[in-house]
């Protein structure tokens, strides 16, 4: 299979966002790739000797961590949560296939390629704001004791 040919850049671009937007909000962010039985990473990470531990001694953003991610041919779900320094956490949830449809440009390899280039150089990315929509009111909780903040809207990762 080509590299081309699978969701290496689309799922590489979620990730590199996921990590921007956690920073641009001061919040920590826990991402998972959940995939689907028949996908071919698993048969990748088998050949390789690889599993979560070898891929989790790299940088979560770094090329060889995500590198692995160039064999899945599935319809990932992935999951993140975010959470802030008061306690406040924040789980979404969505497949590849959702976030695909939501922005079109992650089917796009021109788009996906300059914005993993624009994140290598650690210049600002442009595409990140797109992605912003699909965290707005999702359901957060909290392990502090909620207090009354008036002209807050609590169901959304400030």
């Amino acid at each position: 299979m080509a590299l081309e040919d699978n969701n290496g850049d689309a799922i590489s671009c979620i990730i590199l966002m996921v990590d921007d937007l956690a920073r641009e909000n001061d919040s920590l962010v826990e991402l998972e790739t959940l995939h689907q039985e028949d996908c071919s990473i698993f048969k990748m990470m088998k050949d390789n000797a690889i599993d979560n531990e070898s891929i989790n001694e790299h940088r979560a953003t770094s090329e060889e961590a995500r590198k692995h991610l160039y064999s899945c041919n599935c319809d990932a779900e992935i999951e993140t949560t975010f959470t802030k320094g008061d306690g406040e956490s924040l789980l979404v949830s969505f497949l590849l296939s959702e976030a695909k449809e939501s922005h079109p440009w992650l089917n796009n390899t021109k788009e996906m390629k300059e914005m993993i280039d624009l994140h290598s150089m650690n210049k600002e990315a442009p595409l990140l704001e797109s992605m912003k929509p699909v965290f707005k009111k999702k359901l957060g909780t909290s392990t502090m004791q909620p207090w009354p903040v008036s002209g807050r809207d609590s169901d959304t990762l400030h």
